[in-house]
């Protein structure tokens, strides 16, 4: 049941950010929800668990938002395999781990969506796709990554979500 719970968190939050974040943006910039929930979720459970998020979450957003099927299911699958491997030996009740891992999550994950389009031959200029991580990218989202994380944490502690 607490799978379900993290599935419908995450397809909340795409949903909000495809509909709601669009017209809310700074400067074209909102939180990347997602990949912030996913982050917390690599460093909260190994690998072997974690994966899985990804993967449906990734799938659910090639179907609902994607241009090609199946560059964000293996761009969170592997984003979160990575954080999650990384973060193994972080202490994971400290605010350090996801604010060290995010940065890791979204060069990994953007730079797999880069590289499929680009070898699909649907890439934007390297130039203009990097544009958008910017430090407004980074100021917005920190915040963000530290009120899920600690949302996730206290959900954590009282058992109803990522109960390990």
């Amino acid at each position: 049941m607490k799978a379900i719970g993290l599935i419908f968190i995450l397809l909340f939050e795409l949903v909000i950010q495809a509909t709601f974040f669009q017209f809310m943006s700074i400067n074209g910039h909102y939180p990347d929800l997602v990949l912030i929930t996913l982050v917390v979720i690599g460093v909260f459970y190994e690998k072997e668990a974690s994966w899985k998020y990804g993967f449906i979450i990734g799938v659910l957003r090639d179907i609902l938002f994607g241009r090609v099927f199946g560059v964000y299911a293996l761009s969170y699958t592997l984003a979160i395999v990575t954080v999650s491997w990384i973060g193994k030996n972080i202490f994971k009740e400290s605010f350090a781990a996801p604010v060290i891992l995010f940065p890791i999550g979204v060069v990994m994950m953007h730079a797999l969506v880069y590289f499929t389009h680009y070898l699909l031959r649907m890439a934007i200029p390297m130039g203009d796709y990097i544009s958008n991580f910017g430090i407004l990218y980074w100021v917005i989202n920190l915040p963000a990554l530290l009120v899920i994380y600690t949302l996730l944490r206290m959900l954590r502690h009282k058992g109803i979500l990522l109960n390990m």
